[in-house]
């Protein structure tokens, strides 16, 4: 699912960059603690990785990868 997002946001290494994101989110729910405050699931991944489509095209000359995981 994230791979589909980040594609159709415009990047163009999509299926790297999601599976560094679900990583990312997978190390967090579990290295963090559990409060309600924190929300892993995917309406807050999606919410994620279409801010990071809007800020990819708002700093065009960053590379993908900052532009996601920063």
């Amino acid at each position: 699912i994230a791979e589909v997002i980040l594609f159709s946001e415009g990047f163009e290494d999509p299926r790297n960059l999601a599976r560094k994101m679900t990583q990312m989110y997978k190390l967090c729910s579990e290295q963090l603690s559990q409060q309600d405050h924190y929300d892993f699931g995917m309406r807050a991944v999606k919410s994620v990785l279409v801010m990071a489509g809007a800020l990819k095209r708002s700093r065009a000359g960053q590379s993908e990868a900052t532009v996601l995981l920063t």
